[in-house]
């Protein structure tokens, strides 16, 4: 008789898992943030948190990539929670140090350690989580922990998040996010996924050049001087749009993927839409606003995207692949924004030259991705009610059928179906006459031929 994981537990297990160290993860950027801001121009805290600062962050994820496979399960989830503990110890000196040195090289050390609990949970979605739930797990986690950071960093004017009073917040979360490591030695890997196991290391690549180019071109694109705030439209209500935008972004993925990467795509359309509606501001400001929405579903898109891919492979630890391109996509975009800032034609030329790459690759990758696999593979539902139709099966031979395809003893499938082993029996020798077969490997075999063939 095959395990069947507890799906429930693990959904639970992941998104506290995730809600725990992202929302850390923000809260101590916040903290680090602000402090920066007390030591340097404004200008410049772009350049040193989100241009260098996510490289780290994306080398934290690399690191854990290169880690993982040689070390068991319990190291892993040890080093991690350790990464996670040692982040806030690093925390102390980033947002207390009185000179820029010391706050930068521990807050980028910080941010690495970040990047390594990041890639821990992005590998216990693609393990953990099925994939029809994955977009929904992941989208609902970031979207209640954005909230709920934007909460915190507005609750007595932002110093929640400052200062000694935010390290022992930060303290708090990082207990939180250790404990919910912990409960991952609970969790049960589920089935590997069909639907994308035709997908070689092409595609994977592919599929990082991408993300990687979306996330540059989203992060020039988002720099446009028409991309200020509109009026009507104020930072609080961003990150409750944005949260929206997450949680439907899940949904939606879940639903069909393609919906999520089309979404994703429209996402990238939006700083040119505004440019184009510069001098009416009632547009601009709904477009703003659908333009929060949508960034939704592009951090849907890039985490999930990866996460199926390694999931279909069988090779969990790659679903951090997505966040890390991501996040040097966005660095890149960072610098390339400030760097163009004073010529702001140039700044959009080159962007619409990126938005075009970013498009006929993606198109690409959709096709690879969504579009054949979805035409020419039969769900399993499907092939299943062919076998049954064509060797002419009644209900109970199939509800049978179903269980022996489970590899559940005669006494199983009676306890199941609520009859005698006898007539089980009976059911197993009608269904070897109909379709041939001597014994019930056969049987196995012959259906595993019928549904490889389609």
């Amino acid at each position: 008789m095959t395990n069947t994981p507890d799906t429930g537990g693990n959904l639970r297990h992941v998104a506290l898992l995730i809600l725990a160290c992202f929302f850390l993860a923000s809260t101590g950027w916040l903290l680090w943030l602000y402090h920066l801001t007390t030591l340097v121009e404004p200008q410049s805290v772009g350049i040193l948190t989100m241009g260098i600062g996510y490289p780290m962050q994306a080398l934290g994820i690399c690191a854990f990539i290169l880690y993982e496979p040689k070390r068991s399960g319990r190291r892993v989830l040890h080093t991690t929670q350790a990464s996670i503990a040692a982040s806030v110890v690093c925390l102390i000196p980033a947002t207390l140090a009185p000179d820029l040195v010391s706050t930068l090289a521990f807050g980028y050390l910080a941010s690495l350690l970040f990047g390594y609990a990041q890639g821990f949970y992005l590998s216990c979605l693609s393990r953990y989580v099925e994939g029809t739930r994955r977009g929904v797990v992941f989208g609902a986690s970031y979207a209640v922990s954005t909230v709920l950071s934007w909460v915190l960093s507005a609750l007595a004017g932002g110093t929640l998040v400052r200062g000694v009073t935010g390290l022992c917040v930060c303290g708090l979360l990082a207990v939180a996010a250790v404990l919910s490591v912990r409960q991952m030695d609970e969790a049960e890997g589920v089935e590997r996924e069909k639907a994308l196991s035709g997908i070689d290391g092409k595609t994977i690549i592919l599929a990082c050049v991408v993300v990687t180019l979306m996330s540059l071109t989203k992060g020039a694109g988002f720099s446009f001087p028409t991309t200020d705030l509109q009026g009507g439209v104020s930072l609080e209500l961003s990150r409750v749009l944005y949260g929206v935008g997450l949680f439907v972004a899940g949904l939606a993925s879940d639903r069909d993927r393609r919906y999520g990467a089309i979404c994703c795509a429209a996402a990238l359309v939006m700083p040119f839409l505004m440019l184009a509606l510069a001098s009416a501001s009632a547009p601009a400001t709904i477009v703003w606003a659908l333009a929060y929405l949508l960034n939704g579903f592009f951090s849907v898109f890039r985490v999930v995207l990866l996460a199926d891919l390694a999931a279909a492979r069988g090779n969990h630890r790659m679903a951090g692949l997505g966040l890390l391109f991501g996040r040097v996509g966005d660095a890149v975009g960072t610098i390339l924004s400030v760097a163009l800032a004073a010529t702001p034609l140039a700044l959009i030329t080159v962007t619409s030259v990126l938005f075009a790459c970013t498009v006929a690759l993606f198109f690409a990758l959709f096709q690879q991705c969504y579009e054949l696999p979805a035409a020419s593979e039969p769900s399993e539902r499907e092939l299943f009610e062919r076998f049954a139709a064509r060797h002419d099966l009644s209900a109970r031979e199939r509800d049978v059928l179903r269980l022996l395809l489970a590899e559940q003893s005669n006494s199983e499938i009676a306890a199941a179906l609520f009859v005698s082993e006898s007539t089980i029996k009976f059911h197993v020798r009608n269904l070897l006459k109909k379709t041939g077969c001597k014994n019930r490997l056969e049987l196995l075999a012959l259906y595993g031929g019928v549904t490889r063939e389609g």
